[in-house]
């Protein structure tokens, strides 16, 4: 986790630097109803261009399927393609699912140690999927000083077996039990209505959206600093807190400071330890790009291997990142969101 969000730290850097391209993401969805991404699933179509040392175009193909874990499969099934900006040549076709839940953890670690308090104590996973997994390995990695993360899953026993990975893991029995009290709150479920209202969320608290419909709109309305990855991403997609809040005319482009302006020291982040700090990620390609370009393998990107390809040696690989996955149903009973 630490190499990853390094790599979608620099990817945030180059997007303030103008050192990339990201076209809004391409949705199929399946209803236009508010909450239908959450019960009937979508397919999104994700292409970005990083510059800089990542130097890769890519393109993540992302379906999310809410039945899938009763087949034994994960709820999202990605494929990221990445190619030569310079040729044109395809470099890699690998699998996106475990690199997009990793990415997605490593964008909450980014944040995390911009915008937590800086002695948090205490965390709160909402979801106990396979994104909270990532998620905790995010706030492991960049809160040195947490002491307790509580997870609460819809399954109580979804979240006692989520214990096993980390001794700093409590199981509790309510939403409400995981949040009040907690300095850094994490929502990965697959809720497809609000239940989070802003009195569970106290002084200091930073509340971090990755899944959609956790927040009331009130908890934005009622954030001291409300921060997300791009305003343009996020305020368009229509489920998301911010889109929500802009619907509702609480909110403008102009409240929001965006993840890369933090990254980039344009802005200086949490400023008193009693601010409220509302997170809310969409998701950004350029991440997906960036991640996935650590799986591969030395100088895949050398102009001999070009030369290679150009000449017919087979160069395409399907790669699985190293996240440990078991079975389709441990990955994504629990509704963590990828994507």
């Amino acid at each position: 986790m630490p190499a990853t969000i390094e790599v979608v730290e620099e990817a945030l850097r180059l997007h303030a630097q103008g050192d990339t391209r990201l076209p809004s993401k391409s949705a199929l969805m399946w209803s236009d109803e508010l909450g239908s991404e959450e019960t009937l699933g979508r397919i999104m179509a994700m292409p970005a261009y990083v510059g800089g040392s990542i130097g890769l175009v890519g393109l993540k193909w992302i379906p999310s399927v809410p039945s899938n874990p009763s087949r034994g499969l994960p709820r999202g099934i990605g494929l990221i393609v990445l190619t030569d900006p310079e040729t044109g040549l395809p470099v890699a076709i690998m699998d996106g699912t475990v690199v997009s839940a990793a990415r997605t953890g490593a964008v909450t670690g980014v944040a995390a140690r911009r915008l937590a308090r800086r002695d948090a104590k205490v965390a709160a996973i909402l979801g106990a999927g396979v994104q909270a997994g990532t998620q905790l390995s995010a706030l492991e990695a960049v809160l040195p000083s947490l002491e307790e993360i509580r997870v609460w899953d819809i399954a109580p026993e979804r979240a006692e077996a989520f214990s096993e990975r980390s001794a700093l893991v409590v199981p509790v029995s309510s939403a409400e039990e995981a949040c009040r009290g907690a300095d850094v709150i994490v929502a990965a479920t697959m809720a497809s209505e609000p239940y989070v209202p802003p009195g569970w969320l106290g002084p200091g608290s930073l509340f971090c959206s990755i899944s959609s419909l956790d927040p009331e709109v009130a908890c934005v309305e009622q954030a001291d600093l409300v921060v997300c990855d791009l305003w343009d991403h996020e305020s368009k997609h229509h489920s998301r807190p911010l889109a929500r809040a802009r619907e509702l005319g609480v909110i403008r482009r102009e409240d929001v400071v965006e993840l890369p302006d933090l990254v980039a020291g344009r802005h200086p982040g949490r400023t008193s330890d009693e601010e409220r700090i509302f997170f809310t990620p969409v998701g950004l390609a350029i991440e997906d790009v960036a991640a996935g370009g650590t799986h591969l393998p030395p100088g895949r990107r050398t102009r001999s291997r070009h030369r290679a390809l150009a000449l017919g040696e087979p160069d395409l690989a399907l790669r699985r990142s190293t996240l440990q996955l078991t079975s389709g149903e441990q990955l994504d009973r629990a509704g963590g969101r990828v994507g």
